[in-house]
């Protein structure tokens, strides 16, 4: 495991791809170059229209994927449909067509290395490799959330904890609380920039909008944060 730890550490993997079900690389040695595959279970069409159902149905998993995050608790929505997102041990078919017949060999533990790396900087990834794309998933998110929209179907986490009217007719045209009296508390997104991550990558543009706006839209927010609790020399 530390001859392969130092593999990763020094680029000696290649040609990194993954796919549904299988993950491959090739890893150099001197001047040799061993072919690497993990593969694993792809989950089934029924039970990802089951997970997509399941993380459509709260709204705050469904806005945090559509922004381009992966909500820790995700792992909880798999496993409650009988379908792990992290593969178990003996899930694992791992080869490598160097000589040693040891498994995990150097080669092979280089790639867990470089796969831990490149899971949290894209845990995505796990759903490609479970058989279904950042891309499918949340296209098939955005399009089940519409239908929920459309027939007027409610989230169960957002529904209006609102008193009956009967019970507030008495003084139901009563303005309330007078503007001093109110209290606001404003607090900067959990991402930047989430209305474009929702709305995804421009189709007709390779422009990563993104990257672009999104230094724009961290200073608007601190600078309308500032403004709100007249700091940094803004008047009340």
């Amino acid at each position: 495991m530390r001859r392969g730890q130092r593999f990763a550490e020094h680029g000696r993997i290649q040609k990194f791809e993954v796919q549904p079900g299988l993950i491959s690389a090739v890893v150099k040695e001197g001047s040799s170059a061993y072919q690497l595959r993990i593969q694993m279970r792809v989950l089934d069409d029924a039970t990802w229209n089951a997970i997509i159902q399941r993380l459509a149905s709260q709204a705050l998993y469904s806005a945090r994927l559509l922004e381009g995050e992966m909500p820790p608790d995700v792992i909880e929505v798999f496993e409650s449909l009988g379908a792990p997102l992290f593969p178990s041990a003996d899930e694992l078919q791992a080869s490598c067509t160097c000589p040693d017949w040891e498994v995990p060999c150097k080669h092979i533990a280089a790639l867990y290395y470089l796969l831990a790396d490149r899971f949290d900087d894209d845990p995505f990834l796990l759903f490609l490799v479970r058989g279904r794309s950042k891309e499918q998933t949340l296209s098939a998110l955005r399009e089940l959330r519409q239908s929920q929209t459309d027939t007027g179907v409610v989230d169960q986490d957002s529904q209006s904890t609102s008193p009956p009217l009967e019970t507030t007719i008495d003084h139901f045209w009563d303005i309330g609380p007078s503007i001093s009296q109110l209290a606001y508390n404003f607090s900067p997104p959990l991402t930047t920039a989430p209305q474009l991550r929702r709305l995804g990558p421009l189709p007709s543009s390779q422009i990563d909008m993104i990257s672009l706006l999104s230094p724009i839209y961290e200073t608007v927010t601190q600078r309308a944060l500032a403004w709100a609790y007249q700091e940094d020399g803004y008047p009340q």
